[in-house]
């Protein structure tokens, strides 16, 4: 073979194999590179559904809660508002006895109502805990540390009688004024309205029993002085826990509306409080 055709050949051959590597290379590099990008791709798509279902999950607590928060936070301010006026402002002392029957009766019954629609909701939700989630184990915990406190408050031993009742007392209360609802984006029972709420005391003999002790009570109350009155100081601040627990940034119960009761006497603690059967 010629010199020059040898020369030829191998500058081809070196030039094949040259070509040959860098396309080799390439074709690793090309590899590498797709392989690397599929799974940076794969890390953010994981990394953007852990992210969605994290949101999901928050939204899914937020409307979870939402059935019942809204009612159980209405309830507790009607009670505690209520509380606030018999104690601070002598409400019963001026309305109960005030010569107008529908005025009175108002006073009379509409005190007990608060304080049933109060144990209505707290039964619910004592019910369907199992399906309310507030997005973390220690929001539920803290939902019942709050709740338990204002049931143990209801049912305080060494406070005047008058609006005690025992847990037992407290879940039948709570019991009779659940009524079902058919709306599927809601809890799955309500508390009657305070119209049903007195047509059944004066329809429902076996309901108006469960609650005429209650409703003699508010006469005890009327006549208590103050410093008897260690219950519906504690009830209204338990309530107020829970208020700003369920409404911490004041966007339904403004921060005006939230006021708290001092006792005058220290002879009931904040530890007899949370005793009770």
């Amino acid at each position: 073979m010629p010199y020059n055709a040898a020369v030829k050949m191998s500058t081809q051959v070196v030039v094949a194999v040259v070509s040959a590597v860098v396309a080799l290379v390439g074709a690793v590099v090309a590899g590498i590179m797709t392989t690397w990008s599929a799974q940076r791709t794969r890390r953010y798509e994981s990394l953007l559904e852990a992210q969605q279902r994290a949101l999901s999950k928050a939204e899914q607590a937020e409307a979870v809660l939402s059935r019942y928060r809204e009612p159980l936070l209405a309830a507790a301010h009607n009670l505690s508002s209520r509380l606030y006026n018999i104690v601070e402002l002598s409400y019963l002392a001026v309305y109960l006895h005030c010569g107008e029957p529908d005025q009175e009766r108002y006073a009379r019954d509409y005190s007990v109502y608060v304080l049933a629609e109060y144990l209505c909701w707290a039964e619910i939700i004592r019910r369907d805990m199992r399906f309310l989630d507030l997005g973390s184990v220690e929001g539920n915990r803290e939902l019942v540390r709050k709740l338990n406190a204002i049931h143990s408050a209801i049912a305080h031993e060494s406070a005047p009688r008058a609006f005690r009742l025992f847990r037992g007392e407290q879940r039948a209360i709570g019991e009779l004024m659940m009524i079902p609802t058919d709306d599927p984006g809601s809890a799955r029972h309500q508390s009657m309205g305070y119209v049903q709420f007195c047509a059944r005391l004066s329809d429902d003999a076996a309901f108006a029993k469960w609650f005429q002790r209650l409703r003699d009570d508010v006469d005890e109350i009327a006549e208590a002085e103050q410093s008897e009155h260690s219950r519906l100081i504690v009830m209204p601040n338990r309530l107020m826990d829970l208020i700003e627990f369920l409404d911490p940034d004041c966007s339904r119960v403004p921060a005006n509306r939230r006021d708290r009761l001092i006792r005058p006497s220290a002879k009931t603690t904040t530890a007899d409080a949370e005793q009770g059967t």
